[in-house]
């Protein structure tokens, strides 16, 4: 891929996903490690960084109709301004970079990803981020049916559960036109221009899993 026309996604690394925090993923610590590598990776190789993060109105006034809140009608999490919705300070964005704001799962819905997205030419995608069959997986299907090329860096994102993580990996990987999935460690390669291993797209619904095979197939990405 050039890295003119790429961009690194890297979506919702907020101070949410702790452990004691209102929305907690299965190994953060450990995908915030990873995510930082390619972060640094794409800065270094002239890759642009585009954060996404969940942010809430104070009042509440943005969220889905049926969505929880609490007495006052604020919302439960990732709240304007607030600590929690803070991007993880080891990825912390810098200058350069680029914050598109949310209030949907897919990072596409309502912002101006896409408008950011065109005026920098960006062809490619390479996705980072939590939470996998949620947020990830919304904005990579927007991508991919919108005409971008995605790079997953499968063990950069996660879930609620390794489970739920390797399930919805497996169900975007069904219909990743023209996309391939990597680990963070070979996708800093592929940045750097190096020669690379990853799996890469050739038919849809290749992975038809069940709940006694998610691991075996999912290694096999």
């Amino acid at each position: 891929m050039t890295n003119t026309k790429t961009a690194l996604l890297v979506i919702d690394l907020q101070e949410a996903n702790r452990p004691a925090g209102a929305w907690p993923v299965f190994d953060y610590s450990g995908v915030i490690d990873r995510s930082k590598t390619v972060i640094e990776a794409a800065r270094a190789t002239g890759i642009q960084v585009i954060y996404t993060r969940h942010w809430h109105a104070k009042d509440g006034s943005d969220l889905l109709r049926f969505e929880a809140t609490g007495a006052n009608g604020e919302p439960t999490h990732c709240i304007e301004g607030s600590d929690s919705a803070q991007i993880s300070p080891e990825v912390a964005a810098k200058d350069g970079d680029i914050i598109v704001d949310k209030t949907r799962y897919s990072a596409f819905f309502g912002t101006r990803l896409e408008a950011v997205l065109q005026r920098l030419d960006i062809e490619n995608l390479i996705v980072i981020g939590v939470w996998t069959e949620a947020c990830v997986e919304t904005t990579v299907n927007d991508a991919v049916w919108k005409g971008y090329k995605v790079t997953l860096v499968k063990d950069a994102m996660t879930t609620a559960t390794q489970t739920m993580h390797k399930s919805a990996v497996l169900s975007m990987a069904n219909w990743l036109y023209g996309g391939e999935i990597v680990t963070a460690e070979q996708a800093v390669k592929s940045m750097r221009g190096e020669a690379y291993q990853g799996w890469v797209f050739k038919d849809p619904s290749q992975f038809l899993f069940e709940a006694d095979t998610i691991d075996q197939l999912y290694d096999q990405i």
